[in-house]
């Protein structure tokens, strides 16, 4: 069964209570506009009525707490959702549902890992969420392309896959790079081509927790593998 984890990831953000004292802090010298929720806050900023510099200076503020905090990384995905959305259905247009997931999923894993990366300090805060998300979503495109008809195998009774990608895996395992958990999470993801909503719906655990603990895994992987301390190739790890 196929999911749309954009939809799932809004359903979320519409749920979340947060403290938002600090936003409306930020936005009080600017308007007399005073969101209630952060949907109210959402439609503030895309409304056109901010200057840049008060936008980048609220999207500061929650990629701050996102970095450190569950339901904030939940909050900046549901406040640059439109964003999104709008990137994700250039990316999805002629894929069948299983492909456009696995784009909707990439343009989520993009959004997250650049939170996380971003410097705060650069203009136009916005803009480049949505290029780095879109970038990963253009890079789910191609490679989806290239294997118009892959369907998904059934998640139990899978073989284990062989071949360079499983033993860097294994190596990294072995160096202390990645955990066994790690490796299987991105095993299963990238090789397997599990999809990551599947994923964090068997463990119980929310997508962008899941999202970002493969981001985290694959820099360091891809780090260990330009270093040399895992030393198998890595060519066919399309993340790294």
């Amino acid at each position: 069964m196929c999911h749309d984890p954009l939809r799932a990831a809004e359903r979320e953000f519409l749920r979340l209570e947060l403290d938002t004292d600090d936003l409306l802090r930020e936005l009080a010298p600017f308007t007399d506009a005073r969101p209630d929720t952060l949907l109210e806050l959402r439609e503030l900023l895309l409304s056109g009525s901010l200057a840049r510099q008060v936008r980048d200076g609220v999207w500061r503020l929650v990629i701050e707490s996102a970095r450190v905090r569950e339901e904030w990384m939940v909050a900046a995905i549901g406040l640059a959702m439109p964003a999104l959305r709008a990137c994700a259905a250039r990316m999805c247009a002629g894929l069948d549902v299983r492909a456009a997931e696995d784009v909707q999923e990439e343009v989520l894993a993009g959004f997250i890992a650049t939170v996380h990366e971003v410097d705060t300090s650069w203009h136009r805060l916005p803009w480049v969420l949505r290029c780095r998300a879109s970038r990963w979503g253009l890079r789910a495109r191609k490679e989806a392309l290239a294997v118009p008809t892959a369907v998904a195998e059934p998640l139990v009774n899978r073989p284990v896959p062989t071949g360079n990608p499983d033993l860097v895996l294994q190596d990294a395992v072995r160096q202390g790079v990645i955990t066994a958990t790690d490796a299987d999470l991105i095993g299963r993801t990238r090789l397997d081509r599990v999809s990551l909503t599947d994923v964090a719906r068997e463990r119980g655990t929310a997508y962008w927790k899941i999202a970002k603990r493969r981001s985290r895994a694959e820099r360091r992987l891809a780090d260990a593998v330009r270093s040399g301390l895992v030393t198998a190739r890595l060519s066919a790890l399309s993340a790294a």
